[in-house]
Formats: structure tokens, sequence, C-alpha cells
């Protein structure tokens, strides 16, 4: 499995990790990306755990996809 925000960008990177919110994989750099946000909305609302991430994972694209055939 890579990360999913590296591939993103046309990089294979592996990942070491798995996002909480949305379970993209992840790579260190990413991971540590994550969690830091995870952090700091933890911190801007204490005891709430927060489930949102921002790698838009389910986000629609403007091509349909093409069948070969």
């Amino acid at each position: 499995m890579y990360c999913y925000p590296c591939a993103e960008h046309g990089v294979n990177q592996p990942a070491v990790a798995l996002c909480r919110s949305c379970r993209a994989g992840l790579c260190l750099n990413h991971l540590r990306e994550t969690a830091a946000k995870f952090a700091a909305d933890e911190h801007l609302s204490p005891g709430i755990m927060s489930d949102t991430c921002h790698h838009d994972t389910w986000a629609t694209t403007n091509t349909a996809p093409t069948r070969s055939t």
C-alpha cells in the first residue's frame, strides 16, 4: 500500500499507517502531519476527538472513468 497524499503527487511512497478518519495509507511524514492536525483539533476542543481529516479520499472528479473494451 502506498501513501495516499504522496500518490496524488505521483510519488510511490510506502504507507506505514492508516488515517484514523478515512483509512488512507500514510507515509511517516504524512502520518506526523495528520497526527499534528488531530492533536491541534483536540487542543481546540478538549475531550472531543476529531474524526475529520484533509485527505479527500471521497472527493469527486470532473472526468468520468473510461472503460476499455
